[in-house]
């Protein structure tokens, strides 16, 4: 975007070149075969002027390529600031994911650890403890009827043995269920969170365009501000000029009638030429085509100006186009974003989802029934 902008505006500037080298040739055209002023000699007030005019423009293209670099670096500094916070925003992310991994994911918490506990032999019982030991039963040859004389010993272990291992069960569940309320609580929070932190960049982003707007329209205000000043100057000094010019000619003695003032100190036979009243018709048609020049001098001037003033327009809609072209491109990047985030959201979900099935599907398959609990003390065996 930045490179189109560039390369537009060194389109312009070549074309103004252009156009500026082309209007100072047809003027030097014009004043090279104008045969009155060729003889007369240089006007110097119009290269003066032209001068001074090349330096005003020189002066404002430098000013508007300092504005625009800045423009430019502040953009900048603003992505590379959004592209930080985002890659921050992972980062958090990812290490609150890893964390709840790390406290509620943990392979011994898992229901099924006992089957594939890799220290399960080192914590089992050998065979037989003892005479007495609970677990010898009468298919192993160990025990016999008869020799059975701690039976109610062994009844009694064996029911609180069956309430431990209910209560162990019960509270496995209950466990299960709080991690599973607290790790929904902590996804949730996740969610929340990042949803904050989109709206915070949507915020974000729109104070940035804000400001980019502001700024945009107080450098166009501050531009015509500066040229009806410009304008205002110069209309009062084109009226201060004609009146002190015609104050002048009134309070002079050109308009007198006395043949004295024309004579001049130098000789009797010199005479005075702005005292002069004995013109002939060729000193007045000389005035004349001066007055002429004069006219078409000033128009030359005000067409100046109303192309200065065009270009100053037009260089005021790019700027209004570069603002419409941001605009556009802050609201593609929030479309993007919120993207990414319907497509992660919908990812968790396949997620949660897929891990619901599997656990249910796979892992729980051999849930115990009242039947299985039933069968137990129901012989003496």
């Amino acid at each position: 975007m930045l490179d189109q902008l560039f390369t537009k505006h060194q389109d312009l500037k070549e074309a103004a070149a252009i156009e500026r080298r082309r209007q100072s040739e047809e003027a030097r055209r014009a004043r090279i075969f104008n045969a009155r002023q060729r003889v007369i000699g240089i006007d110097t007030t119009a290269l003066e002027q032209q001068l001074q005019e090349k330096h005003e423009q020189l002066q404002a293209e430098e000013e508007r390529k300092r504005k625009f670099a800045e423009e430019q670096r502040r953009q900048n500094q603003v992505v590379n600031r959004k592209q930080h916070e985002q890659q921050q925003l992972r980062h958090l992310l990812s290490s609150e994911e890893n964390r709840f991994r790390r406290l509620y994911q943990r392979p011994e918490q898992s229901r099924d650890f006992d089957l594939f506990d890799p220290d399960g032999l080192k914590k089992a019982l050998p065979a037989r403890v003892g005479d007495d030991d609970p677990r010898l039963s009468v298919s192993g040859a160990q025990k016999f009827d008869g020799e059975d004389l701690t039976e109610r010993e062994r009844r009694r272990l064996q029911m609180q043995q069956q309430r431990s291992w209910l209560e162990q069960q019960i509270r496995a569940k209950r466990q299960a269920e709080q991690d599973r309320i607290a790790g929904e609580r902590f996804l949730e929070e996740a969610l929340e969170a990042r949803e904050q932190r989109v709206h915070q960049l949507a915020s974000e982003e729109r104070y940035a365009k804000q400001k980019i707007k502001e700024s945009v329209d107080n450098f166009n205000r501050q531009l015509m501000n500066q040229q009806e000043y410009e304008r205002r100057q110069k209309r009062q000094q084109e009226e201060e000029d004609n009146r002190a010019e015609i104050y002048n000619h009134l309070s002079s003695d050109i308009l007198t009638e006395n043949p004295e003032v024309a004579k001049s100190a130098l000789g009797p036979n010199r005479i005075i030429p702005y005292s002069y009243k004995g013109m002939g018709p060729e000193e007045l048609e000389q005035i004349r085509n001066g007055q002429l020049e004069q006219q078409q001098e000033m128009r030359r001037l005000r067409q100046a100006e109303a192309n200065n003033k065009e270009a100053w327009d037009r260089l005021a809609n790019q700027f209004d186009q570069t603002v419409v072209m941001k605009d556009r491109e802050l609201n593609q990047r929030r479309r993007e974003l919120a993207g990414r985030v319907g497509f992660e959201n919908l990812q968790l979900s396949d997620e949660q989802r897929r891990k619901l099935e599997f656990m249910d599907r796979q892992l729980y398959q051999n849930r115990p029934t009242m039947e299985y609990f039933n069968q137990f003390n129901t012989t003496s065996r």
